[in-house]
């Protein structure tokens, strides 16, 4: 006789598999950042592409800067690759991750791949009070997050676990493009990946 067996997998489970099989098997569409305009007291800030994600970089004294990164505990900080690693982290079955390092700038003031090892650098001007208040905001969060830490093999970035809750939609490019919003850029787009371009008022870059 034939049974009726119920789904064991709930549906919001599936869906979020579901999301994050289309995410990877698209590709993803470029954002864009646009700089604050009449910036009274300009400070520079760095955003960096690291393959997939990216990070911000503030300034920090003169030719430092503090750059900040987000990602999933597992496949950020302990480096667990594969189909498992990556479906865990998309669906939100993992946890927050936040990294913290200091960079130092070029002689000309620059930030690029042999500062930061990434893919691609660019460089924004906003408002000093705003990149401070962030800079000490991202530093405050650091410290209470210092009670599980590891150091990355692959780029000897420090990450520590983070209560912030990681997911596709809310991954290490949102976290990018809000604290970006936070230094009064406006982004346009939805940055699930990290291929973004940075405009200035006109257009142009």
């Amino acid at each position: 006789m034939a049974k009726n067996f119920s789904v064991l997998v709930p549906l919001s489970v599936a869906k979020k598999f579901l999301l994050a099989a289309l995410a990877l098997a698209l590709p993803g569409c470029a954002w864009t950042i646009r700089a604050p305009s009449a910036v009274a007291d300009p400070v520079p800030v760095w955003i960096t592409q690291y393959g997939k994600h990216c990070r911000v970089a503030l300034p920090a004294g003169p030719s430092k800067f503090t750059e900040y990164g987000f990602g999933e505990w597992h496949f950020y900080a302990l480096e667990e690759r594969g189909i498992f690693s990556i479906l865990r982290a998309g669906t939100g079955f993992g946890s927050g991750a936040f990294s913290r390092r200091q960079l130092t700038a070029a002689p000309d003031g620059t930030i690029g791949p042999q500062q930061t090892g990434g893919t691609r650098s660019e460089r924004i001007e906003v408002e000093r009070s705003q990149a401070d208040s962030l800079r000490r905001e991202l530093d405050a969060r650091w410290q209470r997050n210092q009670g599980e830490v590891r150091v990355r093999q692959l780029d000897s970035v420090p990450v520590s676990r983070d209560p912030a809750p990681y997911h596709l939609f809310d991954n290490s490019n949102r976290a990018t493009a809000n604290w970006l919003r936070r230094l009064g850029c406006e982004i346009r787009g939805f940055p699930l990946m990290a291929n973004f371009r940075v405009k200035d008022e006109a257009g142009h870059r």
